[in-house]
Order: structure tokens, then sequence, then C-alpha cells
């Protein structure tokens, strides 16, 4: 059955996926985001694009009205100014659900992160916990899902080491022996699509991971192979790491956070089964890996896909 669904955050790297995949369902799609703009391109027939900014609340009653789900995708991977992990994950979050209440949202899909609140030192892991509690106590039809890292076209995993490999000849590797269990963005987008609507999604909390764990020395193998680069993968000390971390701050898109150190000292692996059989299958890290980091050109396919598919529409 078609529903009426609110995007938050629908314009980022997970968002747009989850959005190709709803409409295919049928589903009515509006996407609300600090930056419209930067999200024309998922302007098909059924989704309409409004600025909303979770962090003030600005917006949000004008998005989620008349929407029968709202899922809230919004995280920050490093904070910058006032967009602090309280300022997004908890806060923000609490503006999203009372917006919710106040019109009477059925469901609500909330995006957290494997291991949230398990590293109380890490603001950004205690923050994504203090985030679920006001979820599990808002009184909604809430799900959680917690994916471990999400790769696939234009992520901020594999992208980012495959550029720093292109211009280094050493690759420098923190933690080496930290456990990963890589997800890959297709599948996350599925468990979210396949929950609008579901009643057994109602109060549950999902952990996704792919079907295989890996320590962060061999994902950077896996992901030299695959490139074919000639790198030394170097286990960096920690006091070189933290130094890194340090400098790195004053960069715009810092490479390392100190808070990101102290989530690299933990494994980051689902316990038990890695993905939730009613969602089908994750896809393994090799059969999708090399078919986008080689070129990333996946992402621009669906962006012509979508141009084309409206100027059909609008004959």
């Amino acid at each position: 059955m078609a529903q009426r669904v609110c995007i938050i955050g629908g314009s980022g790297f997970v968002g747009r996926v989850i959005v190709r995949q709803a409409i295919r369902a049928g589903h009515h799609v509006t996407i609300a985001c600090r930056h419209p703009e930067k999200a024309r391109s998922l302007i098909v027939e059924g989704v309409r694009l409004i600025k909303a900014d979770l962090s003030d609340g600005r917006g949000l009653d004008h998005a989620v009205s008349g929407a029968d789900c709202v899922i809230n995708l919004v995280g920050l991977l490093f904070e910058r100014g006032r967009y602090d992990f309280d300022t997004v994950h908890v806060h923000g979050t609490e503006h999203v659900l009372a917006a919710c209440k106040r019109h009477n949202v059925k469901q609500y899909l909330h995006m957290s992160a494997l291991g949230a609140g398990t590293v109380p030192a890490s603001s950004y892991s205690r923050s994504k916990g203090d985030a679920e509690g006001y979820v599990r106590q808002s009184g909604l039809a809430w799900t959680l899902i917690r994916p471990s890292i999400i790769y696939g076209a234009g992520d901020s995993f594999f992208t980012k080491f495959k550029a720093i490999s292109a211009m280094l000849p050493v690759l420098p590797v923190i933690q080496p022996a930290t456990r990963f269990q890589p997800v890959w963005v297709e599948d996350v987008a599925r468990v979210f699509v396949q929950s609008i609507g579901n009643r057994h999604a109602r109060e549950q909390t999902y952990e996704l991971g792919g079907p295989k764990a890996y320590s962060f020395m061999e994902l950077m193998t896996l992901l030299m192979t695959i490139l074919q680069h000639k790198r030394l993968l170097l286990p960096v000390p920690s006091f070189f790491a933290k130094l890194l971390a340090t400098i790195s701050r004053l960069l715009p898109t810092p490479l390392l956070t100190t808070d990101q150190l102290l989530l690299l000292q933990h494994d980051n692996v689902v316990e038990g089964k890695c993905f939730p059989s009613q969602f089908g299958q994750p896809a393994s890290l090799e059969s999708v890996l090399p078919n986008y980091i080689t070129g990333n050109q996946v992402e621009r396919l669906h962006d012509k896909l979508d141009h084309y598919r409206t100027r059909y529409r609008k004959h």
C-alpha cells in the first residue's frame, strides 16, 4: 500500500538510495534537507523537496505534515561550528519527534549506528545512544536501524581511502586489528523501505552488517587489490594517530578526529545474525566493491536515468 513518506536527510548518500527504492515501491516521497538545491536530480514524479533543519526545528512541521511515515537519516561524522553531535543527534531527534507528534505521524524510522551508546567516552557514540532513548520513549510506532560501515558509490569510507592512496605511496592504517562488518547501501535502504507501513517492524531494533567481518588491515588490503595500487600498508602508532587527529581537525573535512580515534579502538560488528532474515540476504563486499570503486559512475548514471524519466513523464 502506497504511503506518504517524509525522508529527513534524503539528499545524502543513504537517503538518495532510499528515495529511489521508495519511489519504485510506489510511495509518495517528500525530501526534507538543509540544501534542497543539492537534491534537484531527485525531483521526479511523486517527490517534493522542502527546506528544513532539524538542529533548530525550522521547516519540520511543513515537511512532516500529512506524512504516514517519517524517516530520520540525519547524522554527523564530525562536528563543525554549531553542528555538534548533541545538537544534531540528540536535540535534532527531539525536534523531529515533537513535529511527528504534532502532526499525528503513524510511523517513525530512525537511522542510528551499530554500537550506539556503547563507547561513552565518544561523543558520537554517546549522542547516538541518547537519541535512541528519546525514540524509544516517544510513544510513536518507532523502528531503530543500526548499520555498521555503509559502503557504495560516493561513500565516506572506501572512496576516501581510494583518494588517499592515489596521492601517497604509503597508506597509514590506524588500529589495523579493529574489525568491521561493512553493509551495502542498497541493503540498508531495503530495510528502511520494507519497514514502511510494516506493523511487524514496530518497536524493533535492527542491526545490519554484511555477511563477513574484516579487520581494518584486511579492508585496506582488499581495496588496494581491487584498485591494483601497490601501496605499503603501514600500521600507525597510537601517538602518531593522536597527532594526526589533532592536526586534521583544522581541515574543512578532517581525515581523522579524536572522537573517531576512540571509536576505532572498538570492533564494529553485529553480535549474532548479521542481517534480519525477513529483509533478505546482504550482498558480499567482494561482489559489490569492484563495481563502483574503480569508476564511481553509479551515482551519475542514476541521476541521468532520473532526468530522462522526468522528461518522459512530462511528455
